[in-house]
């Protein structure tokens, strides 16, 4: 069913994102169906609360643009894929780059089979002529000068296209959010975004996920992938969360020391180690050790030798096992 024949409804979002404590209803707009740009979601999506609020008073405010700033891996991206998924609202996803251009979000022409030129509105012009969502990952990789394009259209005003002599006039239910990491060391190619585009946007700040919820949901990540005992499964979680936050702490994107990793944990890698690591058990068989294994395949493979080997010794010093995969063979062989 095409959202843009759907008509819009009151919302209760209390069941949504599991605001049972909360006493009376938080209407937000939203659609009694998914459509076909309604964002998958997950089931097994941790909420946090200090981020429903901002979204929240954000969709209530009548701004239309909205900034998430947070190192990689917190959930940036997902959170607001999420938030749509549960009203079943539409959203546009745009993959910034170093040479996206200001036609690129808002529209340019392009190549017909037949060899002509036909005018192709971009992602963000489509949001505003429909009154829906775009999110924009990896803004600040993008030239200030391309990104200025946007000013109007971040605050909602019209915009005249000259290619096809008309203008773009936003719809209500229109908002631009962009993913950026923070301007730190650790993020190559990043951009510091013209002040007057800057200041169009509302920001909210994401960190990795607190130290509780993230042990309780590699715990869960565990039991479901075979593991038998719930106080096993815990104390193997709380491990994986160690190592996370020992690698968090000494990442690039945090540390200055000249030491500092180039790579980080986040909570995704931490659920797609637990995972594998459950799947390469039998390779102890062979004199492996599962844990080390697992993480080379789902993360530090593509890591400097330098950072592997200081995370595999963060491993080792966590969960007693010994450094010994197929990798390590052959360079002491």
């Amino acid at each position: 069913m095409s959202q843009i024949t759907q008509t819009s409804q009151k919302i209760d979002i209390r069941p949504l994102f599991g605001l049972g404590h909360v006493p009376s209803p938080v209407y937000l707009d939203g659609y009694a169906e998914p459509g076909p740009d309604t964002p998958e979601g997950s089931a097994d999506y941790v909420w946090q609360r200090g981020h429903i609020q901002d979204m929240v008073t954000f969709f209530r405010s009548g701004e239309i643009a909205l900034q998430a700033i947070g190192h990689a891996g917190t959930g940036k991206s997902s959170f607001i894929e999420e938030f749509h998924n549960r009203l079943n609202l539409p959203l546009y996803t745009y993959n910034a780059h170093p040479r996206t251009e200001a036609g690129d979000l808002i529209g340019k022409y392009a190549p017909t089979p037949s060899g002509g030129l036909v005018f192709v509105f971009g992602p963000v012009a489509r949001a505003a002529m429909e009154g829906r969502s775009v999110l924009i990952d990896e803004y600040n990789v993008i030239d200030p000068g391309e990104a200025t394009g946007l000013n109007a259209l971040l605050e909602g005003r019209s915009v005249f296209i000259p290619e096809i002599g008309d203008w773009i006039r936003p719809k209500p239910g229109f908002r631009i959010f962009t993913t950026i990491n923070p301007r730190t060391v650790g993020y190559v190619g990043r951009n510091t975004q013209d002040a007057a585009n800057d200041d169009r946007f509302r920001f909210m700040y994401f960190d990795y996920m607190p130290e509780d919820q993230e042990i309780s949901l590699i715990k869960s990540v565990l039991l479901s992938a075979g593991m038998k005992d719930e106080a096993t499964a815990i104390s193997t979680a709380t491990c994986y969360r160690e190592v996370a936050a020992a690698v968090r702490k000494a990442y690039m994107g945090v540390s200055d020391d000249a030491a500092a990793l180039d790579v980080t944990l986040s909570t995704r890698s931490l659920v797609r180690w637990a995972k594998y690591a459950m799947a390469c058990a039998g390779v102890s068989n062979s004199g492996f050790g599962p844990v080390h294994y697992a993480l080379e395949r789902s993360k530090t493979l593509k890591a400097s030798p330098e950072t592997r080997m200081a995370i595999h010794e963060m491993v080792h010093q966590v969960f007693g096992e010994e450094y010994r995969t197929p990798l390590t063979q052959s360079l002491t062989a």
